[in-house]
């Protein structure tokens, strides 16, 4: 097996999150990962360093994506109004199962990881405040909405939920309620 091989690491990011979904982040450990994954531990060292990095590599693919998707969709050629009905349709598409199992243990036994998200996250808020001072500016948006004010109801909404919801389906309908009155409540 070649270390940096693509697919590898993607089998075993899968492997990864399979045991997570089933066990939890402290329920498995290496040696099952390997097992899962079809290799010797040595070569999965090798190849991930450790869980702390896995485990932050699987929250970061998962945030790339979402951030991918995002950029996507405000770009595209559609009224304003229309982008903002179907946002919150749009955040929980980039939400995987992953984020919601693991968010809670992530944020009091992984410090270190959970500094890393808030790191990449400030892409996020940059989007999301150019998305509304675009509505704001263009009239679509009420005159005396603080951007930013907005922005962090909604990462507070998505966090509250995330470490409340004890699956995705649950997270899913009641974020996707609040999140639609949010961008309702800001509308001229």
């Amino acid at each position: 097996m070649k270390i940096g091989d693509e697919n590898i690491e993607k089998i075993i990011l899968e492997s990864a999150k399979d045991l997570l979904f089933r066990y939890g982040v402290k329920g498995w450990n290496m040696d099952n990962l390997a097992r899962e994954s079809g290799m010797s531990k040595r070569t999965l060292y090798k190849i991930i360093g450790n869980k702390e990095d896995l485990l932050y590599k699987c929250h970061s693919d998962g945030l790339d994506k979402n951030t991918l998707l995002i950029k996507k969709y405000f770009k595209q050629d559609k009224d304003y109004c229309i982008l903002l009905d179907g946002l919150s349709e749009e955040i929980l598409k980039g939400i995987d199962e992953f984020i919601v199992a693991s968010s809670k243990t992530i944020k009091t036994e992984y410090p270190r990881i959970e500094k890393m998200i808030k790191e990449k996250l400030k892409i996020h808020t940059k989007l999301y405040i150019d998305f509304y001072e675009k509505g704001k500016s263009q009239g679509f948006l009420k005159d005396n909405i603080n951007s930013n004010i907005i922005n962090n109801i909604m990462i507070t909404l998505m966090k509250y939920n995330l470490f409340e919801s004890k699956d995705k389906s649950a997270f899913e309908s009641t974020i996707k309620e609040e999140l639609d009155f949010l961008f309702m409540v800001i509308r001229k």
